[in-house]
């Protein structure tokens, strides 16, 4: 069974390649998360064949590289190693044709409102991963040097977005547990279908809860209902026993056979009862002054 990251990434792998701008952006993010990204070699590898052919389509707009992705195992790989490709593809992204132990974020690629949604979504398809709505709310993106997790940090932040950092054995880990961010980002990405499926997940959840509240609200309420309604019934009848219905004033004689005859029925329906009918606070009363004078005879009896 595909998991939901797997059909988030796919989503974002149909998403229009938008501009010029913005294709060049995308493949940026995807070669800064390559395997290996260097002025010798270039290899990108992915498990996903829409991956694959979403790269190639990319380093053929942008670079005009003919690259084809060779499936080695289960995984798909685009290996570049000629220079002269090389040296233009650096250049083209603004660094010199030097060895360097990581490639800082150029903000030259990503100016754009745009253009940071397709670097967005490039590095989320190489090392993101995202929590189906049937989990607790998760989104993260893997970065192997510290130096571009604090750059991509930064550019998060300056477009309103609040991520938070943690250390991992083979790097950083760049989260969101914010479910209205998620969705955002998702959106922004280009996977409003995957941003919809949580929205949706988190309604429903709400509703379930509320319900939930709801019932167990009105079930305490019905148990608190019947156990004073039980109180009440048996010191009655213990009270009646003893000393009959004259221990009670007239007045509250119908009181108490309308409260002998209807146990299970609340305040509420045993006021409707009468004729004509009783507030709540009158039969509350009145059910007070019954309980005093059955448990007074009762001690008295004891």
């Amino acid at each position: 069974m595909i998991s939901f990251s797997k059909k988030a990434k796919n989503e974002l792998c149909r998403a229009p390649l938008g501009r010029g701008c913005c294709q060049q952006a995308e493949i940026y993010a995807m070669l800064l998360y390559a395997s290996v990204f260097s002025h010798r070699q270039i290899r990108m590898t992915t498990e996903s064949p829409a991956l694959a052919r979403r790269m190639e389509r990319l380093l053929d707009r942008v670079f005009g590289v003919a690259a084809k992705a060779a499936l080695s195992g289960s995984r798909w790989v685009i290996h570049i190693t000629e220079e002269r490709t090389l040296r233009t593809m650096m250049t083209q992204l603004g660094y010199d044709y030097k060895s360097y132990v990581t490639y800082h974020l150029n903000r030259n690629m990503v100016e754009n409102d745009c253009c940071t949604a397709a670097f967005l979504r490039g590095i989320f398809l190489m090392g993101g991963s995202v929590a189906g709505p049937d989990k607790k709310s998760h989104l993260e993106i893997k970065c192997s040097h510290q130096s571009l997790c604090r750059e991509v940090v930064s550019l998060m932040l300056d477009h309103g977005m609040e991520p938070k950092v943690t250390a991992r054995r083979n790097g950083n880990l760049i989260y969101l547990k914010n479910t209205a961010a998620i969705e955002e980002l998702l959106t922004r990405m280009g996977a409003p279908h995957a941003a919809l499926s949580i929205m949706e997940a988190k309604v429903e959840k709400n509703l379930r809860n509320r319900i939930n509240r709801q019932v167990n609200c009105e079930t305490s309420n019905l148990m608190k209902t019947t156990d004073a309604s039980a109180r009440q019934i048996a010191a009655i009848e213990q009270a009646l026993q003893a000393g009959g219905i004259e221990i009670y004033p007239e007045n509250l004689r119908e009181t108490v056979d309308m409260r002998v005859a209807n146990p299970a029925a609340s305040l509420a329906e045993l006021a409707a009862m009468f004729e004509p009918p009783i507030s709540k606070p009158g039969l509350n009363h009145r059910l007070r002054r019954i309980m005093q004078i059955s448990e007074a005879l009762l001690q008295k009896e004891g």
